[in-house]
């Protein structure tokens, strides 16, 4: 009981390092890891993206210094781990951000009493890197994407992947957001209806996000809407049924003839179609559209015997950057960041 007094009147009245078990770097990222999995979570308890875009971070700090004691790391090192990630062609943002993962690994080592508040201290003297001042490249700007390249393709994909696209070109949403919409998650008691995702970018600073979606936007929506309230209004499941049933309408083989329509399906497939999009799903979609359209396109130009005029590749995020540059063009840049949601304007 004596032992545990007096460690407990060390550890509260000095502010001495309690390392433990902790006296590598491994050691640190192993139990920042831990810490890390428990605290960044979604509302319903799933891990988010976050600790494994820290995992990358950790990586380069450990092929550098994968047997240096703790207490011995400081800003020359840290300088020496963002060199590494500049030689791994990294852009000068990511290189800020991963790097400022690492300062945070030790502000809550810091908080824990594993490591001393100095070495904290010497770390947060390390200022990011600044655009023109050093050798990181700098990552490509997210440009909008033309309307009429985002409207040339709606008619080489599913009606539900079309609504999509034109639904968050109307809106601005995240792609997040678009793909976890649901009828229980609108208000559709005034001529304007208004939307609250469930789960949104800024929903662990208690920020409520509203989206307004007007007259077309509710007429592309409507049909979606037609199902129980919490499930998901877009469906792969169902895109990938009016995808096939586009094949069926379009096929040259008389029906008494040839295959019989679904007899040659594989009875078991790789992947299942879900029940809902993520934006990764939501993305691939959108390429194979652009592929599907500029195919076409070049067939026409070839039968033709001129150059074919292709779609760029452009992506779901890039049509928040034509939703917001159309808004601040007609009514400024406070209601282009309240469109798209953002919390600094």
């Amino acid at each position: 009981m004596a032992r545990k007094t007096k460690t407990h009147k060390r550890s509260t009245e000095k502010d001495i390092p309690l390392q433990g078990d902790v006296r590598i770097i491994p050691d640190l990222v192993r139990a920042y890891m831990t810490f890390a999995k428990e605290y960044y979570v979604g509302p319903e308890g799933s891990c988010t993206r976050e600790p494994t875009d820290i995992k990358y971070a950790m990586k380069v700090l450990m092929d550098g210094f994968g047997a240096l004691p703790v207490d011995e790391f400081g800003p020359l090192r840290l300088k020496e781990v963002r060199e590494a990630m500049i030689d791994k062609k990294w852009c000068r943002t990511l290189i800020n951000r991963r790097v400022g993962m690492i300062r945070r690994m030790f502000k809550w080592a810091v908080s824990e009493q594993i490591v001393s508040p100095v070495i904290l201290h010497g770390l947060q003297a390390v200022t990011g890197l600044k655009r023109g001042r050093t050798r990181a490249k700098e990552s490509k700007r997210i440009l909008p994407v033309d309307e009429r390249d985002v409207y040339a393709v709606l008619g080489y994909t599913t009606p539900v992947v079309a609504a999509m696209i034109e639904l968050q070109l109307l809106t601005g949403m995240r792609p997040a957001e678009l793909c976890l919409l649901r009828p229980c998650d609108l208000d559709r008691s005034d001529s304007v209806w208004h939307y609250y995702p469930e789960k949104h970018k800024n929903i662990y600073r208690n920020i409520e996000r509203i989206v307004s979606i007007g007259p077309r936007g509710q007429e592309l929506l409507t049909p979606y809407l037609l199902r129980p309230a919490d499930s998901y209004c877009f469906s792969p499941a169902e895109s990938d049924k009016q995808r096939r049933e586009k094949l069926t309408a379009q096929r040259k083989t008389p029906m008494s003839c040839g295959n019989t329509v679904g007899s040659n399906r594989k009875t078991e497939t790789a992947k299942e179609p879900g029940t809902v999009y993520d934006s990764h799903s939501y993305r691939k979609a959108v390429q194979y559209a652009i592929t599907a359209c500029n195919k076409v396109r070049r067939a026409e130009a070839k039968a033709a015997g001129v150059k074919p005029v292709l779609v760029p590749k452009w992506t779901p995020y890039q049509l928040r950057h034509t939703t917001a540059t159309k808004v601040r063009k007609e009514m400024g840049y406070e209601c282009a960041g309240a469109t798209l949601g953002h919390t600094n304007m």
